[in-house]
């Protein structure tokens, strides 16, 4: 009989382990509380992420919410890796959540997902809490000075500096093996043929990208001479610019004024597919860091991660061997589509 009563004790007590791990809100912002629908033994880690909002406050979702149905619908997933939402404020709240997530729901029902693809998106999703500051020697009165952009001071130059080095160091990325950047008016437009994380781990490619475009002089002041003395100061870098067919603007060793106004190549990383450990080797990490140095070339002369990514890429990767355009996936950023071309499955 004791033995019974024993066994009994035992029941209700895993009954009630179960409820509370039921019960847990694993949307909750808390540090530490990630969801993780990723294999058990995955051959790699990734996730989709989404910088949300930089600032405090509420932001409207209303084109993330056409964004993240495309995104769904028109890759084959391999697993359901997470879908980061870096915020930084806007989702503390359990109501905030819950409201974005209803309307996810909606916007998905819409735009034709299926009720299976509706509940993978949904649990696909993570609020992540991104705290954003002004650097050391840049005052919160900033914009009276007349940064270049100081229309959207400071939170583009928020993103900017993120994107270009804080990402590597955010501790939900750091060590996952790849991270899919998307923007909120980023769109696949066509579905896909194959799964792009899957792309990078079968051939072995460190970044891809899906569009080039330079961002003007008067947006890099002073940043084909940080890229140049850098080189100088390390010849290995050097080398591999020179090996990956890097051009320079004219009068490089000319004492003053060398790139001034000229525009500087750029890949739009509003798709930006990364191997988040070749950028975070030794040798990049030291770049990053003088990069960071001085917080002014971000938020006084707004230097875009746009360009910063592509030195990087040129820099420290062999872009023959290890960086791909990744033109088969169909894609749109705001109203404009960029030309695609023949996706071809991978081969199981």
């Amino acid at each position: 009989m004791a033995l019974g009563k024993r066994h009994l004790a035992l029941l209700v007590l895993a009954a009630v382990v179960l409820y509370l791990v039921r019960s847990i809100d694993f949307s909750s912002p808390a540090e530490g509380r990630f969801r993780n629908y990723a294999p058990k033994d995955p051959a790699y880690t990734a996730a989709v992420v989404y910088l949300v909002s930089v600032l405090p406050g509420p932001r409207n979702p209303d084109k993330l919410l056409g964004s993240l149905p495309l995104m769904q619908k028109n890759i084959p997933w391999r697993e359901q890796w997470p879908v980061l939402l870096l915020h930084a404020g806007a989702y503390d709240t359990l109501e905030s959540r819950s409201e974005f997530l209803d309307r996810l729901r909606i916007s998905a029902e819409g735009q034709n997902l299926t009720p299976d693809d509706t509940e993978k998106l949904l649990k696909r999703i993570e609020f992540v809490p991104t705290r954003h500051e002004l650097p050391p020697g840049i005052p919160a009165d900033g914009v009276a000075d007349g940064p270049i952009w100081d229309g959207e001071w400071p939170a583009y130059h928020h993103v900017c500096a993120f994107f270009s080095y804080k990402i590597f160091s955010h501790p939900r990325i750091k060590d996952l093996t790849y991270f899919f950047r998307l923007d909120d008016d980023s769109y696949i437009t066509k579905p896909a043929c194959f799964d792009p994380f899957e792309y990078m781990h079968v051939h072995n490619q460190s970044y891809a990208f899906r569009h080039e475009d330079p961002d003007m002089g008067w947006v890099t002041d002073g940043m084909w001479p940080f890229v140049s003395n850098y080189a100088q100061r390390h010849p290995e870098v050097e080398s591999r610019l020179d090996r990956n067919g890097w051009e320079w603007p004219p009068h490089r060793f000319w004492p003053n004024n060398f790139g001034e106004a000229e525009n500087f190549r750029s890949y739009e990383t509003n798709f930006d597919l990364v191997k988040v450990s070749r950028f975070r080797t030794p040798e990049m990490t030291a770049f990053l860091d003088e990069l960071a140095s001085d917080p002014k070339r971000f938020y006084w002369y707004r230097w875009g991660d746009a360009p910063v990514r592509l030195a990087q890429v040129y820099m420290f990767l062999d872009v023959e061997k290890e960086v791909h355009d990744m033109c088969e996936i169909s894609y749109a950023h705001k109203d404009y589509v960029w030309p695609d071309c023949e996706c071809v499955p991978l081969v199981e």
